[in-house]
């Protein structure tokens, strides 16, 4: 999931005043579909270590988060790899060498040319706390898993996953690029047998349909960001239907989650969803205060790119 940076702004500005306004405390908070709250670290844990890499998978695991969060693109060779854009990001990955490399779409390389890269030694600059690891290669899925199950075998724990399908922002994905990427990462998942703990989630609600054609027994979830216009309705109370367009698309899709930027959720926006047996769970929420807020909303999970703050909070308020 990801913002436009000047908007980013505005937003986290914005929502200081949905707090006042949408009080989740005062009110009957919904009951939960899922018995206990999903804790996902958001990339891992952008916030800690490089995200989407094993490192920021172990900083998710470290912090006993229930889901693995990460992101997936297809290369040129047709395997799919975990990273956040459709074109390589000059701003956290580089040369082995050090050298700077160069935005480039992601369906122009191999998965060994994107293994080639170093991006671990750069920290974020938009997350301080951002430990760096020199020398980190991105992952394929499959290696992801291998990984993971490694994990799990020596430490007993099981663990589910949200794996979101990217394209290019402007929409230009064909119908043909969705199904193919989709149909390839359901079968990974069905190699690995994790269809009961994962879920497929993305912006481009065309996956969510290939999705339940594939394999109805895999959860889906939709996305959704609002344009800068629209969270600002919602801030001043305005932005009602809107919520509810976005709940009755969610609902068509056959989703089993919506999965909102933060600023939608309401008690009314999480009972409305209940009531059509989706569970809410909301992005990226990087506040104690906000964490909180939604906690009192009766949300079913909360993603964030700080395990450790959600761990703190989740745990303590339970």
């Amino acid at each position: 999931m990801n913002l436009n940076r000047s908007n980013h702004k505005l937003y986290v500005l914005v929502s200081l005043f949905v707090l006042a306004l949408v009080n989740c405390a005062t009110v009957e908070t919904p009951n939960r579909l899922r018995k206990e709250i999903d804790l996902q670290g958001h990339r891992g844990a952008r916030g800690l270590k490089p995200e989407n890499t094993w490192p920021a998978f172990e900083e998710a695991i470290r912090y006993k988060m229930v889901t693995l969060e990460l992101d997936t693109v297809l290369t040129k060779d047709k395997r799919i790899v975990i990273h956040h854009d459709s074109d390589t990001n000059p701003v956290i990955c580089q040369n082995v060498d050090g050298s700077p490399i160069q935005k480039k779409s992601l369906y122009d390389l191999t998965l060994a040319e994107l293994q080639a890269l170093d991006c671990g030694s750069k920290q974020n600059p938009s997350f301080p706390k951002q430990i760096p690891v020199p020398g980190t290669k991105l992952l394929s899925l499959e290696e992801f898993f291998e990984l993971v199950q490694k994990h799990e075998k020596k430490s007993k724990e099981v663990y589910e996953f949200n794996i979101e399908t990217k394209f290019p922002d402007d929409g230009s994905a064909p119908d043909s690029l969705v199904k193919e990427h989709t149909e390839k990462l359901i079968q990974i998942i069905e190699n690995y047998k994790v269809v009961d703990r994962t879920t497929i989630q993305s912006f481009d609600l065309r996956t969510l349909t290939v999705s339940k054609q594939k394999n109805s027994k895999i959860k889906t979830s939709a996305l959704f960001v609002p344009t800068y216009f629209q969270g600002f309705l919602m801030t001043i109370g305005f932005g009602n239907g809107y919520r509810e367009s976005i709940l009755t698309n969610a609902k068509e899709k056959q989703a089993d989650i919506i999965s909102p930027y933060f600023l939608y959720v309401t008690p009314k926006f999480v009972k409305t969803s209940h009531d059509k047996g989706m569970m809410v769970i909301p992005w990226t929420v990087n506040s104690e205060k906000e964490m909180n807020r939604l906690i009192s909303c009766g949300v079913d999970g909360i993603i964030s790119d700080y395990p450790d703050m959600l761990d703190k909070v989740v745990r303590k308020k339970n």
